[in-house]
């Protein structure tokens, strides 16, 4: 298997199935549009990936400074 087909299948996970709008055929009135429909892990995906995008800026200064306090405990 290619890297560009693995890369293609984790697109296509991270996307969802894009499920258009049901409608009426004995209706005038036609809609257009649709939405993703997507599993619930490549929603936990973005959540994580919106919240690092939002707040990345906090959680670098975060995580170096648990880090520094794990290697002082350590050495200590």
């Amino acid at each position: 298997m290619s890297i560009e087909v693995l890369i293609k299948r984790a697109a296509d996970w991270y996307e969802g199935k894009y499920v258009s709008y049901e409608n009426d055929p004995h209706s005038r009135v036609f809609i257009v549009g649709g939405y993703y429909e997507r599993h619930w892990t490549a929603r936990v995906a973005r959540t994580l990936v919106e919240f690092w995008l939002a707040h990345w800026q906090w959680t670098i200064g975060t995580m170096l400074a648990l880090l520094g306090l794990y290697v002082t405990l350590i050495k200590g």
